[in-house]
């Protein structure tokens, strides 16, 4: 018996495994940005005081653990996407390749502005 197209050959477990540890990486990191954009916003928290806060090293080290766990939430959320309906070989390799590089290029970036805040 011949396979037609083997695929990734792999249940998936990992992968929802890593999906459920970057969404609750997730609820325990975004709400303190989103209080923070919302008390900017509402003129409880001047915009200087809000740079000052995300100058701080605690609030770079929070940020570089929301990027890691938002890049690999998306990742991999949009990985078993196109594995699970791309089915020409070429194009579902391709369209994996490009979808790491776009996302190692926003997470680089990221991580040069916030880490140069200040600085």
């Amino acid at each position: 018996m011949r396979l037609k197209d083997p695929g990734v050959g792999r249940n998936g477990f990992g992968d929802w495994l890593w999906q459920r540890i970057s969404a609750v990486s997730l609820v325990l990191l975004l709400p303190l940005p989103l209080a923070l954009v919302f008390s900017v916003y509402a003129g409880s928290t001047d915009q200087q005081a809000a740079l000052d806060l995300l100058d701080s090293l605690p609030a770079r080290i929070m940020h570089t653990l929301l990027i890691a766990a938002l890049l690999a939430h998306g990742y991999i959320g949009l990985k078993v996407i196109i594995q699970d309906y791309v089915h020409h070989v070429g194009l579902r390799v391709s369209m994996l390749g490009g979808l790491l590089l776009a996302m190692a290029a926003f997470g680089t970036w990221w991580m040069a502005i916030v880490w140069a805040w200040g600085g």
